[in-house]
């Protein structure tokens, strides 16, 4: 139990601060966030088992975080009668969004490992560029030369996967 515990602490607990921002800016609540996380991570607790599989834990994390929130503001909405288009034009873009992150975290995933760990505590974490020096133990030129290499070797992926979907 105990090595559960330190395990779940070192994989899931660092993801909670892109968690937060996550839910924040789908709920516009501080408040309200904070308590999907909270609600997120016993959800997580409570199948960690079956975690284990779990290749992409970020992209996990912040998908449950997504629908936790979607849930709680239909539970908040007025009911309102809308039609089965504008029903499936909303599934759409909802799908649409989940497959451009998974594409993201995949792609970010390709990124040689200090690259890709320097592009997520900027965009997951929201650490500004001392702060990932410090977390990184680089000096914050290094920062931005890792950050301009990602985004490059990131812009030709995406080239690259868009020429495939042609």
């Amino acid at each position: 139990m105990k090595r559960d515990t330190e395990q779940f602490k070192h994989d899931y607990l660092p993801l909670q601060p892109a968690m937060q921002r996550m839910a924040e800016h789908l709920l516009g609540s501080e408040e309200d966030a904070a308590d999907v996380v909270q609600d997120c991570f016993v959800t997580l607790w409570n199948e960690r088992e079956k975690l284990r599989r779990v290749v992409n834990r970020e992209a996990w994390c912040i998908t449950l975080v997504k629908r936790r929130c979607v849930d709680l503001l239909r539970k908040r909405r007025p009911t309102v009668e809308v039609d089965e288009r504008t029903m499936a034009m909303a599934e759409e873009m909802t799908s649409a969004s989940e497959e451009r992150l998974r594409l993201a975290m995949t792609l970010i995933d390709r990124l040689p490992e200090r690259q890709a760990q320097a592009v997520r505590l900027k965009h997951f974490d929201g650490a500004d560029a001392d702060h990932i020096a410090e977390a990184m133990h680089i000096n914050t030129g290094n920062v931005y030369t890792l950050l301009s290499r990602a985004y490059s070797s990131l812009k030709q992926m995406i080239l690259e996967y868009e020429n495939r979907q042609i």
